[in-house]
C-alpha cells in the first residue's frame, strides 16, 4: 500500500508557496465579474508564469475576462 503519490517539484513548490492563494484570488475575481470558471480558461503551468512575474490576480482577471471590470 502506497501512502504517498509521486510529486514533482514543480508542483510540490506550487502547492506549499502563495500560488495558491493567487489562484484563488484570481478565482474569486472572475467570479465576481462572470467570467466563467477559471480551469475551463487557463491551466495551472500558464497561472504559474503570471505568479511568477508578479502580476495581480486583478490583471490575470482582465486578461481572461474582456468584461472584467476593476473598482
Amino acid at each position: 500500500m502506497k501512502l504517498f503519490h509521486k510529486t514533482s517539484a514543480l508542483s510540490f513548490y506550487m502547492i506549499h508557496s502563495g500560488f495558491m492563494a493567487f489562484k484563488a484570488r484570481v478565482k474569486e475575481e472572475l467570479d465576481a465579474a462572470g467570467g466563467g470558471n477559471l480551469d475551463d480558461l487557463l491551466d495551472d503551468d500558464s497561472l504559474h508564469a503570471y505568479y511568477r512575474n508578479g502580476d495581480s490576480p486583478d490583471y490575470v482577471a482582465a486578461s481572461l475576462c474582456p468584461t472584467y471590470e476593476d473598482d
